[in-house]
């Protein structure tokens, strides 16, 4: 499909396509004893398929090593639905019933997306057949060892540094593997390069058995993007592959298109382009030049004919000399040759070009899918993964980028950072830039949950909320250090809670829940104006709240609400929202976030995973802790070491440290850059404000060590040490 098939070669290929999909669907409804009634659910999703699925199919159903690349890639069913018609049409485990181990296994980024996979496996009835099971195993001491897989499971879904840890304790099990699944495979490689080394290296050993002969292998990769480890995935583990590729900008990585950037002022660009260009090769080019104007078309066509060579020209208002420039386009050329079509991207389509062995962005593509398109004109020069060629033609992409193109300075690095393409210095620079007054545009955006909790942002450039502090959100009458007593009511996650702290004041918030259900025990008056931001109270769970997104209010409508002593969000039906009296609006909102420093889940996860928040929640909530603050920002206090006490006769003994029971579940990590990082993000911070002038609202002295000694509290030698 990398060689371009016609309109009309792909509308019958669909129309067979939608056949093959209604034959497969009957197959799949009149299977026994795994009979497909419950899989509707793959029908409701797919009424149509989309291009890359109409290649792959037929591939994937056939038991054929498939490599796939598609804006939806990362959706399973895109390779489930053919997986399973091959696995249950063919009954490949019966001719191996003596054997035990899941004959196909299917790797995940995270365990989000296992979750979601094995969900999706869940709702059909393939379960009855294949038992289909998730394993997330963790770091744990004995932890892999202690695993137990089903006789009868023979599709495990799980990610690639759990698959390692089973392999290393239960090996055995895996010995009739023949189908590997890799689902996101760029993001696979990303997080875990090594694991996936180990795991295809298994994979090879296992299947390259003699006795495998009967049962031929078959790996399935789905990525949305192309990445450099993919090309030893291909060529070294994919015998005869089918490669599916819809994403034009990716196909040209994937044909190694050799990428030059040439930094120029937007009235120098012709010069710099006339430079760039040899117009006596050793080897015959053609060379195609893409404008956005029919202005531009004949400025460049002026200065080339200028240097003698041989030059074609078309745009809008020269359509009728396009099939006299086809025809001298397709001419053979010999060495030293060099034709040069100068075009507008309006007439790239109308061409139909595949063999130039150079294309010329001398106007700026507007848009990844048109960069895409433009590469697209050189796919007969693209490499073949899966054909061995000896001394493959250079092809080669020039990009002219002039101040005009800022706004898409970023994108290109991000595209170009994946090839090997040299960058010019002026061009990180001005990037660098580029990127600096994106993140001043977010200054007044909430700070990134990610940073807050782990020091580290899952995606900066997708990421919309802000990675630097600022001093007027972020300034906390919060204490900044010292040992506080805190009560967690709601657990967010594993590290990151909402509680009130607990001081001599406390009496004040007791009274005042007392006397908000003393009131609505007697009357309930509904709320007479939803206003966003204000402060309510909802009777239903005597407390009050604070209501976040409006939109059209209605009686029964539902609306976003945060319980301001609690910290816990929710969604209410409006009429529950009751008015609160004024006497109840003088109390400050008593929620204060509370993240645990020093712990990240494993694996290189963004999010913990639930059992292991529900533990936490289970251990902590509703019980009063001790902790040292290190730093506040805000509503938020950032907290080193959080313990329970419990007093005896004569002494004061340390119940459990948290951070040390996050690590016992096996599903974290010690994470000692977490407080590094703040501290550098407010010492910049400092200085900008220092430079600025302006004030650092207590900046300089809002973060403390981890290591000082608790002051200020009786009775507490005997822990200290334990503490730090």
């Amino acid at each position: 499909d990398l060689h371009g098939e016609t309109t009309e070669d792909y509308a019958d290929l669909q129309t067979q396509m939608n056949l093959f999909y209604h034959d497969v669907t009957q197959d799949l409804h009149s299977l026994k004893p795994a009979s497909f009634e419950e899989g509707q659910v793959l029908v409701k999703n797919y009424r149509t398929l989309s291009p890359a699925e109409s290649y792959s199919w037929p591939a994937v159903a056939r038991g054929c090593n498939t490599f796939i690349i598609s804006q939806n890639a990362d959706q399973p069913l895109g390779y489930l639905v053919p997986l399973l018609t091959h696995l249950l049409l063919n009954s490949v485990h019966v001719s191996h019933a003596s054997s035990s181990g899941p004959i196909a296994v299917l790797l995940c980024p995270g365990w989000e997306k296992a979750q979601l996979v094995y969900d999706l496996l869940e709702e059909t009835n393939v379960s009855q057949t294949l038992h289909p099971l998730i394993m997330l195993v963790g770091i744990g001491k004995d932890q892999a060892k202690d695993v137990k897989i089903p006789k009868n499971c023979l599709l495990l879904v799980t990610t690639p540094f759990s698959f390692v840890r089973l392999l290393s304790s239960h090996c055995f099990l895996f010995l009739r593997l023949y189908h590997l699944l890799l689902d996101e495979a760029d993001e696979l490689f990303t997080r875990a390069p090594d694991q996936m080394e180990s795991i295809l290296q298994h994979f090879q050993k296992v299947t390259s058995r003699v006795e495998k002969g009967s049962c031929p292998r078959q790996l399935i990769a789905a990525a949305r993007r192309w990445s450099s480890p993919m090309e030893k995935l291909i060529s070294c583990h994919m015998p005869n592959p089918y490669i599916v590729i819809s994403v034009l900008e990716e196909a040209a990585l994937y044909g190694n298109i050799q990428q030059v950037v040439l930094m120029t002022p937007e009235n120098n660009k012709i010069s710099v382009l006339l430079d760039a260009l040899d117009f006596c090769p050793d080897v015959g080019q053609k060379t195609l030049i893409v404008a956005n104007s029919a202005q531009e078309v004949e400025d460049v066509f002026q200065a080339l004919s200028s240097q003698s060579a041989f030059c074609l020209k078309v745009h809008e208002g020269l359509l009728d000399q396009l099939d006299f420039v086809l025809q001298q386009w397709k001419k053979t050329i010999g060495p030293r040759t060099h034709i040069v079509l100068v075009s507008t991207s309006e007439c790239l389509k109308g061409l139909g070009i595949r063999d130039a062995s150079c294309v010329v962005h001398f106007g700026f593509p507007s848009s990844p899918r048109l960069f895409g398109s433009r590469l697209f004109c050189m796919v007969e020069n693209f490499q073949n993964l899966s054909v061995q060629v000896n001394g493959s033609r250079v092809t080669r992409s020039l990009l002219l980028v002039s101040e005009r193109n800022a706004r898409h300075v970023v994108g290109v690095l991000r595209y170009l950072g994946r090839t090997a393409t040299h960058l010019p210095p002026v061009l990180l620079r001005f990037a660098e830039r580029v990127c600096l007054s994106r993140e001043e545009q977010k200054i007044s955006r909430p700070l990134c949950r990610y940073l807050k909790s782990f020091g580290v942002c899952r995606d900066r450039n997708a990421c919309l909320d802000r990675h630097s502090f600022n001093p007027h959100l972020d300034h906390s009458a919060l204490p900044t250090s010292g040992v506080i007593e805190v009560l967690p009511l709601y657990i967010k996650t594993a590290s990151v809670y909402y509680g009130r702290l607990v001081n001599s004041s406390d009496e004040g918030f007791e009274s005042m829940a007392s006397e908000i259900n003393s009131y609505y025990a007697d009357t309930k008056p509904g709320a007479k104006e939803l206003l966003q931001g204000k402060t309510r109270c909802l009777y239903l769970i005597s407390g009050r709240v604070q209501t976040l997104e409006l939109n059209h209010i209605y009686l029964f409508n539902s609306i976003s609400v945060r319980f301001v002593d609690i910290g816990k969000e929710v969604e209410v039906k409006s009429y529950q929202v009751l008015e609160l009296p004024e006497q109840f609006h003088s109390l400050p909102h008593q929620a204060v976030e509370i993240v645990v420093c020093g712990v990240k889940p494993v694996d290189a996860e963004m999010e913990w995973h639930p059992k292991v928040t529900r533990a936490i929640s289970q251990k902590i909530r509703g019980l009063q802790h001790q902790a040292r603050v290190v730093l506040s920002l805000g509503n938020t206090l950032f907290v080193h070491h959080m313990v329970t006490l419990s007093f005896r006769v004569a002494k004061i003994v340390l119940s459990y440290s948290l951070q040390s029971e996050i690590l016992k579940t096996g599903m974290g990590v010690s994470n000692p850059e977490h407080l590094d990082v703040l501290r550098e993000l407010l010492q910049d911070s400092v200085v900008n404000q220092t430079k600025d002038g302006g004030p650092t609202n207590g900046f300089s002295s809002a973060i403390s060590t981890p290591t000082e000694s608790f002051t200020g509290q009786s009775g507490w030698p005997s822990v200290q040490n334990s503490l730090c």
